[in-house]
């Protein structure tokens, strides 16, 4: 990096050091972005980008208490950042302090009343809670003066226009880790700002960015409008999308011999009562999931009835899924979760998680800690068919054409009848560069053929685009 050239002279410009930090969180390297950042504070404790990233690093881990300190912190000593004030109101919400939650958006927009991001949290909150009607003026207004923008292009050449649809209320495919800005001209616009008869960016092909269709049905609604304004060729077709969702997925998979998905229900939460569960034939344990949600976020496990209360407590909304638990532990009782990732209708191997929680996430995972874990995920990622055998393939093959996307992945894990147990299959499984350090470089030809592949996919329908 030339930051570090730049740091060998000044090791301790905090500037260069937060410059650091965000480049490592950019690509995905989390641990080394943390110790980075706090590096940052060791030389400036009030610096407002460190507090706030790590604010949003823990609460994407699903810490909303973690980043509530480190947004209080930041706001005792920014109390003029608007963004802070939201920020602190969105950890508030997750931690169901709507009330407080509310106050601290209230203030941004006292502050500058057509804060985006302030309108985009109050939209989220009132829409938990039912209020419709405030949550679309609120919709409306958050991408009323920014509907779309444009990606730096630094090639030299007649660039690729690729249009990236989006949705304001989460549950984004991770794009830009496809998107090559020396051949690549990108547009990114907001599905939820579109109006029929909105002029669109010059593009030569339309990717649905749009990966979550339990986030909303509106912004997959206005993606389809986009869609059917286009005369490009499209990657990942809304209605596609649509039929991706966790409820759908038992009898989407259903056909499959060898698939086991896990019994999946969207409850209104008045009525998830331990007795009410037990007459609609849920077992505990048991897990209970906000809708939206990923990377472990707003995700708790129900041991038994008195448990309850306390897991309800920790997940935001109106409406939640309830999840069977599956144990897929291996003989040595570790959780191993895979995933891959479909592209163009090939599979490709992108990481295995090991852990001792049932809860299981690469960069919280036990991978790190252990070589033979390691030496475990590389057999995966060089021969997939090898470590997982032809049979379990086969399932993922046939997942793939059931989920009937351009672009999706699976994470799943393997019950001890070597069953796929299937944890969920859409299109926002993330791709992540390895963290730095030799032990890592045997990942880096697994992620640079999906990532290639993701190219060419783009490539080839744009190409075709252009000779309609």
């Amino acid at each position: 990096m030339d930051i570090d050239k730049q740091l060998s002279g000044d090791p301790n410009n905090a500037e260069l050091l937060f410059e650091r930090a965000c480049c490592l969180d950019d690509l995905g390297w989390t641990q080394p972005a943390v110790q980075a950042y706090l590096a940052v504070l060791q030389h400036d404790s009030r610096h407002l980008g460190t507090l706030t990233n790590l604010g949003l690093m823990v609460l994407h881990r699903g810490d909303p208490a973690a980043a509530r300190a480190f947004f209080t912190q930041a706001l005792t000593h920014h109390p003029l950042a608007t963004l802070t004030h939201v920020n602190l109101g969105q950890a508030l919400f997750e931690q169901g302090e709507i009330a407080s939650a509310e106050a601290q958006y209230a203030a941004a927009l006292s502050r500058e009343p057509d804060f985006c991001s302030a309108h985009h949290g109050l939209a989220t909150l009132y829409e938990s809670m039912g209020d419709r009607l405030r949550a679309d003026q609120h919709w409306e207004r958050a991408f009323a003066n920014l509907p779309a923008w444009s990606v730096p292009y630094i090639g030299t050449t007649t660039p690729v226009r690729v249009l990236v649809v989006i949705s304001g209320r989460g549950g984004d495919v991770v794009t830009h880790r496809l998107l090559d800005d020396r051949i690549m001209e990108t547009t990114m616009l907001y599905a939820d700002a579109f109006r029929n008869g909105m002029p669109l960016a010059p593009h030569d092909v339309v990717f649905n960015g749009i990966g979550d269709p339990d986030s909303g049905e509106a912004p997959l609604g206005r993606a389809r409008d986009i869609v059917d304004a286009s005369s490009a060729p499209v990657i990942n077709h809304p209605d596609c999308v649509r039929g991706t969702g966790r409820a759908g997925m038992r009898e989407r998979f259903a056909g499959i011999a060898g698939v086991v998905v896990p019994r999946i229900e969207r409850i209104r939460r008045d009525s998830i009562t331990a007795d009410e569960l037990i007459t609609r034939g849920w077992t505990f344990p048991l897990l209970v999931r906000a809708p939206g949600y990923h990377g472990g976020q707003q995700f708790e496990a129900v041991n038994d009835p008195a448990d309850l209360p306390h897991a309800l407590s920790r997940v935001s909304g109106n409406e939640l899924f309830l999840i069977a638990f599956v144990d897929t532990r291996s003989k040595d009782g570790l959780f191993r979760k895979y995933r891959v990732l479909f592209v163009d209708g090939r599979l490709y191997p992108v990481h295995l998680a090991v852990s001792r929680e049932w809860k299981v996430h690469y960069f919280s995972s036990e991978t790190a800690d252990g070589a033979d874990h390691r030496k475990e995920e590389q057999r995966f990622l060089f021969d997939m068919e090898a470590a997982l055998g032809a049979a379990v393939i086969g399932r993922l093959q046939d997942i793939e054409r059931a989920l009937g996307l351009d672009y999706g992945g699976a994470d799943f894990g393997i019950d001890a009848l070597g069953n796929v147990v299937l944890f969920e299959a859409n299109a926002t499984m993330a791709v992540y560069p390895p963290m730095p350090g030799e032990q890592w470089e045997y990942r880096r030809p697994a992620h640079d053929a999906v990532i290639g592949a993701a190219r060419t996919l783009i490539m080839q329908r744009a190409t075709a685009g252009r000779s309609i």
